[in-house]
């Protein structure tokens, strides 16, 4: 009588021992869910804003200024500048990789626009026909951004 007692006791245990475990399972799956979530809202979707980018645009302000973007290529155009422009490599990231002191108060979700052969970065923000570049000038100490329109 005693081992069956015993027995039935130490079954119980061990039943309420491997609830308690899917249980905590369970809690900790929906946690490492919530924490996927969130990582990818915080992640940009670089395809979608190179897309976003493609074409030729204008500065509204500066009609003599135009950014080209083909494929993961673009070429910047304005007046006065020494050197032809030409096509130069761009990425899409969240931060600057470079020493670079133009952009200030970075928050999560900002798009990067990065430049690595002239080690350049600024803040991209891209609509339907709207292309805006934004930082921090070192030599007014102020920060612009500029606003060009789709033109193709």
């Amino acid at each position: 009588m005693k081992i069956k007692s015993l027995l039935i006791i130490l079954i119980v245990l061990i039943a309420s021992c491997k609830s308690q475990n899917k249980e905590n399972n369970s809690s900790n799956s929906t946690q490492d869910e919530i924490l996927v979530e969130e990582i990818q809202e915080t992640k940009i979707d670089k395809i979608k804003i190179t897309e976003q980018l493609q074409g030729k645009w204008k500065e509204i302000e500066y009609p003599y200024r135009t950014a080209e973007f083909v494929r993961s290529t673009v070429k910047f155009v304005e007046e006065g500048t020494v050197n032809p422009p030409k096509f130069e490599k761009f990425e899409i990231s969240e931060d600057c990789q470079f020493d670079n002191n133009n952009i200030r108060d970075l928050k999560s979700g900002d798009v990067i626009l990065t430049l690595p052969e002239t080690t350049k970065c600024e803040k991209l923000m891209v609509s339907n026909d709207t292309l805006t570049l934004s930082g921090f000038s070192t030599n007014s100490n102020d920060d612009y951004h500029i606003v060009y329109l789709k033109l193709e």
